[in-house]
């Protein structure tokens, strides 16, 4: 194959960037066909449309002639200076947030470089060289400082992209593409949708800069794109308009968002946060796994950013520094939760953080707004609150060191911070509220309510069976009873819930506090000796199945999750087929069966041991990861010790984590 070569008046054909910079000689390229070069580095090729300076006098005479317009007469009248066009188009509703936050990073390829906020420990040292090095000379040229506390903090910049690694110039623009041909006629519907219904009560994006962006063009992140329309085929069918029309392959177009996402994080900017945090709260859900390490990403590029720092005393709008805030909030919701139903311990501690609390003024940021759009904002309100008592509660699940007397004490404190948040709700609010309609993600916020107070119970069951107390079979008794009303409190509510508060938001783990319910009513029916207890936990069990089922019927995924996972455990126990399971297992000699370290003698017929009264004792029962499958639950052995944990697979239809998915 002969040599691709450069026509002979080669200065017609510019080189490429690179082989000007290495002075090669080039055989011509564009960014869609690269250079011979270019080709074989696997890097993009582009060439600069920048002029290039001309050398000699007389050449640089004739340039200025041609580019160089003749100044013109200024009227008498004075003239407003207005931005150029260039600049408003770069930064469009600047007045309030830059664009940075929700715009295309590709558009802009001269910010090349991403602002990470330095350790705490080296901010002095930095600060003291600067005072010291000119900004020409220093190699911290780009340290900048904001904030009023005792040790501001400090940034530096940093290559946002790897050199010689070749990546795409914008990431996600192939698969945007690819939505906007699916979605296209559908996306002003489901713009207004995501507003209307999923915003109020989650208010991650800055409405008005999305909507600036949205009607400009193709100034979005084409990443936040496609994760913004996944998420709106959600409210797919509570839209007159789109129910007309088939519903498109959401699995199709999650995964193009997926595929998008990976590239993003290859050089992540601030869009980048938006988009994962999408995938976070999405669904259905594909990947626990996948999830989880996305949970990670996010809080690490969360802190990178700066986003765990009070920006109320910063030099910024009031509306850039609200979203900051709202922003670091939604991280710390996806952090606790996620650690709550996937059994990983979270990754932000609440002292490694000092953004307060969002209120209503950083929520409500334009001049006026609906009576609804005000209460779903206290919601997500109450649901930062309730989150960070989850995260004081989290470190009880986790401590591999349990002192007794100090986890009583926290417990205690913790059951009163809970009746004093409780205490504290608005009427449109809680559980016996009458408000219609009901307020978006009110339903969703207490669940959660009721989710924290059964994972309570179960830490004070776990403590009280590791006791040597005197009375520590009364106290185990107290506190399985107390577990079982949380759990069927959290029943009960269920199934009183409309058809309407269905569709409300709902965050993906949910699911996971559905099945974590289904887990002890199991049990509870399995291995309970007392007849009224065994009847009143199925009884439960039943009304809950019911509704599940009802609910998925409607469209409710987090209902279908539930049921993929624990449909053939129910269905056996509702059936009256495990009934005869029991007592069938004996060990020879002396059996013993470990409870978290403490050995407790089993009976003759292989249960676990129970109290006077009937009451089960239990041994392990996992609070922290009910991500199981319960396929041939019933073959493998009882739930004792750690071994039902390790079972690998999650059920028939693979449903951890992705509350954005993979």
């Amino acid at each position: 194959m002969p040599e691709q070569q450069r026509p002979y008046r080669s200065h017609k054909i510019p080189a490429c960037d690179r082989c000007r910079r290495f002075k090669r000689r080039c055989t011509g390229g564009t960014p869609e066909r690269p250079c011979v070069l270019c080709n074989l580095q696997e890097v993009p090729c582009t060439i600069s449309t920048k002029p290039k300076s001309p050398s000699s006098s007389r050449s640089r005479v004739k340039y200025v002639q041609r580019h160089v317009q003749p100044p013109k007469i200024a009227p008498s009248t004075t003239i407003h200076t207005m931005p150029s066009p260039a600049l408003a188009d770069a930064e469009v509703g600047q007045e309030h947030i830059g664009r940075a936050y929700h715009g295309s990073p590709g558009l802009d390829q001269s910010k090349v470089e991403l602002s990470m906020f330095a350790s705490p420990v080296i901010s002095e040292d930095i600060q003291i060289l600067e005072r010291y090095m000119s900004s020409s000379s220093s190699s911290l040229s780009s340290v900048g400082r904001s904030g009023s506390s005792d040790i501001p903090p400090v940034y530096l910049r940093a290559p946002r992209r790897r050199e010689g690694l070749s990546m795409a110039t914008d990431p996600g623009k192939r698969q945007k593409e690819i939505v906007m041909q699916v979605l296209q006629p559908y996306t002003d519907e489901m713009v207004r949708l995501y507003f209307e219904e999923i915003h109020p009560a989650f208010p991650l994006l800055d409405e008005q800069l999305f909507m600036e962006l949205y009607k400009v063009g193709d100034k979005l992140s084409p990443v936040l794109v496609c994760y913004f329309l996944a998420m709106c085929l959600l409210l797919w069918h509570q839209s007159p308009l789109l129910r007309q029309f088939p519903k498109p392959d959401t699995f199709f177009i999650w995964n193009l968002a997926v595929e998008a996402l990976q590239q993003d994080f290859l050089a992540p900017t601030m869009s980048t946060m938006y988009s994962v945090l999408l995938d976070l709260t999405g669904r259905p859900i594909y990947s626990m796994l996948v999830n989880t390490v996305n949970n990670g990403r996010a809080v690490t590029l969360a802190q990178t950013l700066g986003l765990n720092r009070d920006p109320t005393h910063w030099r910024r709008p009031k509306s850039e520094k609200s979203l900051r805030i709202r922003l670091w909030w939604a991280v710390v919701i996806h952090d606790r939760w996620s650690s709550f139903a996937h059994g990983i311990s979270p990754t932000i501690t609440k002292s490694r953080y000092d953004v307060p609390i969002p209120v209503l003024s950083d929520i409500i940021t334009g001049p006026t707004q609906s009576d609804t759009r005000i209460k779903a904002a206290n919601s997500f309100i109450y649901l930062c609150t309730l989150s960070e008592i989850l995260g004081e509660v989290l470190p009880l699940v986790y401590d591999l060191n349990i002192n007794q007397k100090e986890i009583r004490k926290q417990i205690r404190r913790l059951e009163t911070d809970l009746d004093e948040w409780e205490d504290r709700l608005p009427s449109y609010l809680r559980r016996d509220s009458e408000e219609t309609p009901r307020v978006s993600g009110s339903s969703n916020l207490q669940l959660g309510y009721l989710a924290v107070r059964l994972l309570l119970n179960r830490i004070s069951l776990h403590v009280t069976t590791l006791s040597t107390d005197i009375d520590r079979l009364q106290t185990t008794r107290y506190h399985l009873s107390q577990l079982r009303i949380s759990a069927q409190e959290i029943v009960t509510y269920v199934c009183s819930l409309t058809k309407a508060q269905l569709q409300e938001f709902w965050l993906p783990y949910t699911a996971h506090h559905l099945i974590l319910t289904v887990i002890i009513l199991l049990r509870c029916t399995v291995e309970s000796t007392d007849k009224a207890i065994i009847s009143t936990c199925k009884t439960s069990l039943q009304n809950l199945w019911t509704k599940l089922q009802s609910a998925a019927e409607d469209g409710w995924d987090l209902a279908t999750m539930c049921i993929s996972q624990c449909k053939e455990s129910v269905v056996k126990v509702l059936d009256g087929s495990v009934s005869d399971m029991k007592g069938n297992k004996s060990v020879a000699g002396e059996s013993l069966q470990e409870d978290y370290g403490r050995v407790v003698p089993a009976q003759d017929d292989g249960r676990s041991p129970v109290l006077s009264g009937g009451e089960l004792l239990p041994d392990i029962l996992p609070f922290s990861n009910p991500d199981i499958s319960f396929d041939n639950q019933w073959d493998v052995g009882s739930w004792y010790g750690h071994g039902w944990l390790g079972m690998d697979g999650f059920g028939a239809c693979e449903v951890g984590g992705q509350g954005g998915l993979e």
